[in-house]
């Protein structure tokens, strides 16, 4: 299993067109790099869990860190770990003061250790979060009634039975 300890790059990525959009995690220690691919609700859920764990732990918070930015362009083409991500799960080292993030691929026994491991500061998680909250929100609206994606389209709301096409609110 890799385990990247403390990680110097921790982003998510969003590429492609709304509607067509396809998700990692970006991750890079030193040398090393691995791309996480996920669901857009597993990056949502994800940047929930991390807000939550981070306000749990509060009390613990030492003074701000620095984490100086590590530029995008630093990221390789061909990362060591590249693989699609079926499940996730966090922890905290309250220790270290580190949150751990860990991903299991499609094909991991439920019971068996993770595929990836990485550590990342209380900063770094901090910064995490407001990226991933811009990168999903940057997509196409959300249906308030069912949850679903608005099209430029329309969108033919499962709450309303199909039969309601909600058009694509103006800015």
């Amino acid at each position: 299993m890799p385990d990247f300890d403390r990680a110097d790059l921790l982003e998510p990525e969003a590429i492609g067109e709304p509607g067509q959009r396809t998700f990692r995690l970006r991750v890079r220690k030193g040398r090393e790099a691995a791309s996480l691919w996920l669901e857009k609700e597993q990056l949502a859920a994800l940047t929930l869990a991390i807000r939550q764990l981070l306000e749990q732990t509060s009390h613990t918070e030492p003074p701000a860190e620095p984490n100086p930015p590590i530029p995008s362009a630093a990221f390789p083409e061909q990362p060591q770990v590249d693989f699609k991500v079926g499940r996730l799960g966090i922890g905290y080292d309250e220790r270290r003061r580190m949150v751990t993030i860990l991903a299991y691929t499609l094909d991991d026994d439920e019971d068996g250790p993770p595929s990836f491991a990485c550590q990342a500061s209380r900063a770094q998680c901090r910064a995490f979060a407001e990226q991933a909250e811009e990168v999903i929100s940057a997509g196409r609206p959300i249906c308030l009634l069912c949850g679903g994606s608005i099209d430029q389209d329309g969108h033919k709301c499962l709450r309303r039975n199909g039969h309601d096409q909600q058009p694509l609110p103006e800015e």
